[in-house]
């Protein structure tokens, strides 16, 4: 019988800077790799605009053009240093995390994997991600026993060297997970 799949599973969630994006190339510190754990789920959604170009009385060519990709991605718990390094803000030496309207994000790429139902899984990459906000909502210990989740927004967008957003690689069941953590540089 053939060994199914499909996924069933998050994890590995972690984040690399960006040191260089621009239409000479793309680098990445491998380096400051920051893994991120507690990560529970991750949607996307791809925003693609439509379009459709008439000419001799029909539809003479149409598709879409992809823009961004929009990654939710929900963790259980994450220290103010990872914060602070998400968001782009200082982490005072007293350990205060401070926001204001200024803070600038940085870019960074975003990388996880899927567990698929035969132990291996599937890798993923985002090449050039921005944290745009995140989610936190309190309740009293006595309303609920669920963690206070932390859910981080990210606009991901094309690679300016080759247009790349994603990435996605199977690994099998005992093979490392190396390729979410090592970049190559492109020229």
């Amino acid at each position: 019988m053939e060994e199914r799949k499909y996924l069933r599973g998050f994890s590995n969630f972690g984040m690399l800077p960006v040191t260089q994006n621009d239409t000479s190339g793309y680098v990445v510190d491998d380096d400051k790799y920051v893994s991120v754990p507690g990560g529970q789920s991750c949607s996307k959604t791809d925003n693609k605009t439509e379009y459709s170009i008439p000419a001799n009385d029909e539809v003479w060519d149409s598709g879409s053009e992809w823009e961004s990709t929009d990654l939710d991605v929900a963790v259980v718990e994450t220290e103010l240093a990872t914060m602070a390094d998400v968001l782009g803000v200082e982490l005072s030496e007293d350990g205060v995390l401070e926001e204001g309207v200024f803070d600038d994000p940085p870019e960074m790429a975003l990388t996880f994997s899927g567990l698929r139902k035969d132990g291996g899984y599937r890798l993923f990459r985002y090449y050039a991600a921005k944290c745009t906000e995140y989610d936190v909502s309190h309740a009293t210990k006595g309303q609920s026993t669920d963690a206070q989740n932390y859910t981080f927004h990210f606009k991901c967008t094309p690679r300016k060297s080759d247009g790349k957003i994603r990435a996605t690689k199977d690994v099998a069941k005992g093979d490392n997970l190396n390729w979410i953590k090592k970049f190559t540089a492109t020229p």
